[in-house]
């Protein structure tokens, strides 16, 4: 669907980025007026400029760290309000330390800076709030799913779910009423894998093609639409196509040394941290420190993950994780929320078990289970394990079968589009998903 995906980022581009990047400026002048009423000049101005273009490229960045410029986040006005708040409360912060810790620096606002974003805030709310509005009225494409039964129902009902997205399931269509339905130039239809069986279906819809409707691959737009890939149907051509099992040397090597900057830096922070989670970790429940435990990793290899332990020793701890789930001690709670039971991982990072980005490892006694209830869940296995990954941010935590399904669409989604920006997207949500307090 790469059609609709490059619409999208036209869209967000257009309609979010250029705009907010002219309103930064827009609140930066009328901030200058406000504080200074008509007695600013143009070194002021200039002055300004220079120093808060620095501050707005943080600014910008913190924005796409916490899915302002995401098409999901539109999906209420609530989510578009709480996460410009977060935002603009990491950018203030952002701004303070840019300003007074640059001994080089001299302008140093105060009152100037709250007043920027003030405005800031204000005029950038307003605005996604229209385009929010406009988005959904204006930019929805129609669709129609062709299906020969209900192979492509769950598919349908994620369009409507995701409606914010920009498209609209006006119904199904089949080979029995494809002929009496009419389509217009602006709309598409989903096709089904096994269509060439049917020749006299296929040779209907190439007429269509001469309206302008426009064609999609379920699949592909399953795909394009989550960013997960659509199991159901999925066979080992699959894989072929999609999948390189051919290592990726440049990749492979910027990110082993990725892994090894990050794999210190947080071996630093364990070290100094250490007395004091460890000294809450004894007082608030018996037991060791650490919690060691077999996970399965790259190519099914067994290795031992090490964490901060967070529940209790009186009950058994190789099962599944469940939400509020009674084992986990109350300090518990907060260093999962806070990911900072995962501090030790950074040893595996370094002892070369795990990476930074990738796939969750599992117990080797669940990945067994897993493998003979879902089909190709060994595949998950083709990359290494991480400590944070696409599936996290997304909020895909697996405590049933059922949940392992959908993590593992977003761990092939994952396998599949792996690239050094892809890794990078994900270390800069997994930011914001740490201080929005959504750990499990």
């Amino acid at each position: 669907m790469p059609s609709s995906k490059f619409r999208n980022n036209l869209i967000i581009f257009w309609t979010l980025v250029i705009p907010d990047v002219l309103l930064l400026f827009f609140s930066l002048c009328l901030s200058l007026y406000v504080r200074y009423g008509r007695g600013w000049d143009l070194h002021l101005w200039l002055t300004h400029v220079k120093a808060f273009s620095v501050v707005y490229t943080g600014w910008l960045l913190v924005f796409f760290i916490h899915n302002l410029f995401d098409l999901r986040t539109f999906r209420r006005y609530t989510v578009i309000f709480f996460n410009l708040v977060v935002a603009m409360i990491v950018n203030l912060f952002l701004a303070i330390t840019y300003f007074y810790f640059q001994p080089g620096l001299i302008l140093t606002p105060r009152r100037f800076l709250l007043i920027d974003v003030s405005l800031a805030f204000v005029l950038i709310l307003a605005w996604h709030f229209t385009m929010k509005y406009f988005i959904k009225q204006r930019f929805t494409q129609e669709l129609y799913v062709f299906s020969f039964g209900d192979e492509l129902l769950e598919l349908a009902e994620e369009i409507e779910r995701h409606d914010y997205l920009g498209f609209k399931v006006l119904g199904q269509v089949n080979e029995h009423n494809l002929s009496s339905v009419i389509f217009l130039e602006s709309q598409g239809i989903i096709l089904p894998n096994n269509l060439e069986a049917n020749p006299e279906v296929v040779s209907k819809l190439y007429e269509l093609r001469k309206l302008g409707v426009s064609f999609y691959s379920h699949g592909l737009f399953y795909e394009e639409l989550l960013r997960k890939i659509y199991l159901s149907q999925m066979q080992e051509t699959w894989f072929l196509e999609n999948i390189s099992y051919r290592q990726k040397r440049f990749y492979t090597l910027v990110k082993r040394f990725v892994d090894i900057v990050f794999g210190v830096v947080g071996l630093v922070v364990y070290i100094i941290s250490y007395p004091v989670i460890a000294g809450v970790v004894k007082l608030t429940s018996p037991g060791p420190v650490l919690f060691v435990q077999e996970r399965t990793g790259l190519l099914g290899r067994k290795f031992r993950v090490y964490k901060y332990r967070t529940m209790t020793t009186d009950n058994p701890a190789n099962t599944w994780t469940s939400m509020d789930d009674p084992r986990i001690t109350k300090f518990g709670k907060f260093l999962r929320k806070s990911r900072l039971d995962e501090l030790p991982q950074c040893i595996n990072v370094l002892l070369g078990n795990m990476s930074m980005v990738g796939p969750r490892p599992e117990q080797p006694h669940i990945v067994d289970k897993l493998c003979k209830t879902i089909p190709f869940y060994d595949e998950r296995h083709m990359v290494k394990p991480g400590i944070t990954g696409w599936a996290q941010i997304n909020d895909a935590y697996a405590a049933t079968v059922e949940e392992s399904k959908v993590k593992l669409q977003y761990d092939l989604y994952y396998i599949k589009h792996r690239s050094l920006l892809f890794d990078l997207e994900i270390l800069l949500k997994t930011i914001y998903y740490v201080l929005s307090w959504r750990g499990r």
